[in-house]
């Protein structure tokens, strides 16, 4: 059986018996001109990658669409206009979508699928879960530096999968079936850093009652992995580095020396370069150990991935306990996308398990959940008209915001905004001043001027959560607090498309 399964759309039949000819190993490739029946074949969810060339395709825009609405997490090359993808939002697809000319040659598109299917490869055997922009350039950078015998440190918040990283750069290096041997420079004492690093004789110290070989040496010609680096000493730092250096060092109360030949990959959820500014680690040790930088990003910036990772755990726990937890409504779903998971993803793991124990069986509700979940910075809804002061005056920074949440039609707010007073109020228009959301950078502030000043507002704070999304229309209702039949709507009234 085939490990990857690639359906190529085209009307061109040199395109066909040009990629069947590539004969590339593990892949079945179905070949169709009609998209209805590619796009039932991608629908099953067990492809994995989808190419398109859009040529001779009056509706291309609309095919890209129907794949990129439909649940999974296969890859797309269209081979086209940057047209054909433009406003198209990702909807539940989560795979990598990339664009070739329509005069691509041979080798690039062949390259282009097989890095796809190499990075899918990486993904796989590494466990990494998630489809977000954050984690496919994490596993890009694996690929390209994993095969080089570079040191890499990896940089991330406790929690966040380091370890997870660290396994699959061995997995895919040239020590791949050598040893791989891990340490938390944390958890080990000042005083025994020393010996777990390089060793130690018999005697050397009380309780010293037999050699000790230190992960230097049980990792030779393979990878050693130090977790939490930036807990070393200034001095143990010394030492380390002239190891790291030359692969001599002497095991602690030895007089000779060994040598050691590993490939170092270190990991620590401090800021090096602040460390190194503060004059608590070195700064020739943080040059020595960032050749390659791989961030691991915390969840809360990967919000699009927690429903996937959700899943696999579930699936994980349910067949360890040979239970059947099936899932998450979609309002308990929506308090583990806005809960801010200081503890990242092993939190999200531990919840899960302690989930799947306590329920068993049937839908998590947001009743299940723990009190975390429930507490909010401020009471109320986001978007919800406040109240200023006694007068109840519906604040002009929250008109726009209140036009949407309210679903109304435009004129029977502007009435109500009329009764209150506001748009009649001498030297101030109703379209003034507009706050509007712009993704991570908060509020910003735009005028709003003409006849039509409630539109424009509308169309105003539409346009920015389409920007802030990168045009993905569910997340952008889910901003507005609008469903995404609505502001489908709404992008067809003011022409956003």
């Amino acid at each position: 059986m085939s490990d990857f399964r690639v359906v190529l759309l085209s009307k061109k039949p040199q395109l066909k018996k040009m990629i069947a000819d590539w004969h590339l190993a593990d892949v079945e490739l179905l070949l169709f001109d009609s998209p209805s029946d590619a796009l039932a074949q991608l629908s099953d969810g067990e492809c994995e990658l989808f190419i398109f060339d859009t040529n001779s395709f009056r509706t291309s825009k609309h095919i890209v669409d129907k794949f990129l609405s439909m649940r999974g997490d296969a890859d797309l090359i269209v081979i086209g206009d940057q047209s054909v993808l433009t406003n198209s939002t990702t909807g539940s697809q989560s795979g990598v979508v990339r664009r070739l000319p329509l005069d691509i040659e041979d080798k690039e598109l062949k390259a282009a699928v097989q890095r796809l299917l190499r990075l899918r490869t990486i993904r796989l055997e590494s466990g990494i879960v998630g489809r977000s922009l954050a984690v496919n350039q994490m596993i890009s950078i694996i690929a390209q530096a994993a095969p080089l015998d570079v040191s890499i440190i990896i940089l991330g918040e406790s929690g966040t999968g380091k370890e997870l990283v660290a396994n699959s750069i061995q997995k895919q290096s040239r020590r791949s079936d050598k040893p791989f041997i891990s340490l938390n420079c944390g958890a080990v004492s000042e005083g025994l850093l020393e010996s777990e690093l390089f060793g130690h004789q018999r005697g050397a110290f009380t309780g010293a009652v037999a050699n000790h070989e230190g992960v230097f040496a049980r990792a030779n010609g393979g990878t050693l992995f130090l977790d939490e680096v930036a807990e070393m000493s200034l001095a143990m730092q010394t030492r380390f580095l002239r190891a790291l250096e030359t692969g001599e060092y002497t095991p602690v109360g030895g007089t000779q020396k060994k040598f050691s030949d590993i490939r170092l990959i270190a990991a620590t959820h401090q800021d090096l370069l602040k460390e190194v500014e503060a004059g608590r680690f070195r700064q020739d040790l943080y040059y020595r150990l960032r050749v390659v930088v791989i961030p691991t990003p915390p969840l809360r910036e990967r919000i699009e991935d927690i429903s996937i990772i959700s899943e696999s755990f579930l699936r994980r726990e349910n067949s360890a306990h040979n239970l059947n937890l099936k899932g998450f409504t979609r309002q308990a779903q929506n308090l583990l996308e806005q809960y801010n998971w200081p503890g990242n993803i092993r939190e999200l793991r531990n919840l899960i398990s302690s989930l799947v124990v306590l329920k068993q069986s049937g839908m998590v509700v947001p009743e299940d959940l723990p009190p975390e979940f429930h507490r909010r910075e401020a009471p109320g809804h986001p978007n919800l008209p406040a109240l200023i002061g006694d007068r109840q005056e519906l604040g002009l920074e929250l008109m726009a915001a209140t036009l949407l949440e309210m679903r109304e039609d435009i004129k029977q707010i502007k009435a109500v905004l009329e009764n209150i007073g506001l748009s009649s109020a001498p030297g101030r228009q109703v379209g003034e001043i507009v706050e509007t959301f712009s993704g991570d950078c908060g509020f910003i502030t735009e005028p709003v001027s003409g006849e039509n000043d409630l539109q424009s507002a509308e169309k105003i704070l539409i346009e920015q959560a389409l920007r802030s999304t990168y045009g993905k229309r569910r997340q952008a209702s889910e901003i507005l607090g609008i469903s995404e039949r609505t502001l489908y709507r709404k992008i067809k009234k003011y022409n956003l498309e």
